[in-house]
């Protein structure tokens, strides 16, 4: 990847329907961080093994309460029945010069959707209808930011719908290229699953994102992250 590319900096905001949580906006990397992940080459990443869905450890992930359990308070999708949700995602009409820009977005989903152990699929969906997901483009954030996800909660608390925003350019007005696209996108997504932000550099859920493929940090915690629905899963309307 080109690394003079800026790293990713983002913010995630909740934004509760009916039962207000308040907003939860992610950290954004300090220029000191930035200066230091900017010096360095992309992080090397583990080969994650998307297909065991065996429980890890909390001390091998970074989702989890104090007392080593799964988060009790990260916002996640209901599941209804034991087969993976369909999460339908529609894209805006893509810029003009750019007609290809979702194709990293994608790839992206793709992606996520390898993972075994998460009760969630990613699926296009070209009617605008009431989407799950919305992905939307512009051209820049006023902060050092290369995308945002927004995301709203029903009545009971679980996630009805989110909205990721991507630029397509960076600060100094240049385009983002589609290696780049394709790491905002990775770490958006997981936002859209439920996932808070990483402090290692190694996972894509860091805020400064610089890999092109999941950690296995990354896929076990989207996996514990799920974990305790399957005490709450609802098996009929």
């Amino acid at each position: 990847m080109n690394t003079k590319e800026n790293p990713i900096l983002e913010s995630a905001r909740h934004r509760g329907h009916l039962r207000r949580t308040g907003c939860r906006r992610a950290v954004v990397v300090g220029v000191a961080a930035w200066v230091a992940m900017a010096a360095s080459p992309a992080a090397a990443t583990a080969q994650a093994d998307y297909t065991d869905q065996a429980v890890v450890p909390s001390p091998q992930v970074y989702v989890g309460s104090p007392d080593g359990g799964p988060e009790p308070t990260l916002p996640l999708w209901r599941t209804t029945t034991d087969e993976r949700r369909t999460l339908w995602v529609y894209f805006m009409e893509p810029p003009p010069e750019r007609p290809h820009f979702w194709d990293q977005t994608v790839r992206a989903m793709a992606t996520w959707n390898e993972v075994g152990g998460v009760p969630l699929r990613f699926q296009r969906t070209r009617s605008a209808q009431s989407p799950d997901v919305e992905f939307r483009w512009i051209r820049q954030f006023e902060a050092h930011q290369a995308g945002t996800t927004d995301w709203e909660t029903d009545g009971e608390g679980w996630l009805s719908s989110a909205v990721v925003t991507l630029a397509t350019q960076h600060e100094g007005g240049t385009s983002m290229s589609d290696e780049f696209v394709l790491l905002v996108a990775l770490h958006e997504l997981g936002h859209v699953i439920g996932l808070p932000h990483s402090d290692d550099p190694s996972d894509v859920m860091h805020p400064g994102n610089r890999n092109m493929a999941l950690s296995d940090r990354d896929v076990r915690s989207a996996r514990q992250l799920y974990e305790r629905l399957e005490s709450e899963k609802v098996t009929g309307p």
